[in-house]
């Protein structure tokens, strides 16, 4: 009985920590690659298994990869467009791209991209290559706005219909300008 106990404690521990593993492996954006969490691998002696894990955070992607994403799962492109020197920016990063609603809502719904207007890239997407600088104009019909900003590209690939929402918002305003946007689509 004690054996059994110890077995199913050390069982747990493992488990534990490779959860941990995978949770690490959900990093934060990250100018050069784009992390997607798929499964935390089990394995035995005999069989080897995956577990799919719910993503607890965002993984946000590149502009060309979340591109790419969004019109092969006909998802709307969440932008978020900052600055690493931007106070506001931190605050949403940290208040309200944390709430688990939140995460959930643009896990299913919306592509999370990155984008710092500042770091110079080049960006190819459909038939198009548009600088930074380009990029950042053209999200906003050719306005700039403050950081952060959220752009919201309704259906990648078949439209450039485009919203914009600048400013920092806590979590339940901005669930509710998620559930805007989603109307937005659904209605075409």
């Amino acid at each position: 009985m004690k054996k059994t106990i110890i077995y199913i404690a050390i069982a747990l521990c493992a488990c534990k920590t490779q959860t941990a593993v995978a949770v690490k492996e959900l990093a934060p954006f990250s100018d050069s690659t784009a992390a997607t969490p798929a499964s935390i691998a089990l394995s035995s002696p005999k069989t080897e298994r995956r577990i799919p894990v719910p993503p607890k955070t965002l993984v946000w992607l590149d502009f060309e990869t979340g591109y790419k994403k969004a019109v092969a799962e006909n998802k709307i492109i969440l932008v978020d467009m900052y600055t690493t020197w931007c106070y506001w920016c931190k605050v949403m990063d940290k208040e309200t791209f944390t709430d688990s609603a939140v995460i959930a809502e643009i896990n299913t719904h919306f592509v999370p991209v990155k984008m710092n207007p500042e770091v110079d890239a080049t960006f190819r997407f459909g038939d198009t290559v548009m600088n930074n600088a380009e990029l950042y104009l053209w999200l906003g019909y050719g306005k700039r706005f403050g950081f952060p900003t959220s752009y919201f590209w309704l259906q990648p690939g078949k439209s450039e219909e485009r919203y914009s929402l600048a400013g920092y918002h806590e979590p339940a305003a901005f669930m509710q300008i998620l559930n805007q946007i989603k109307s937005k689509k659904a209605a075409k």
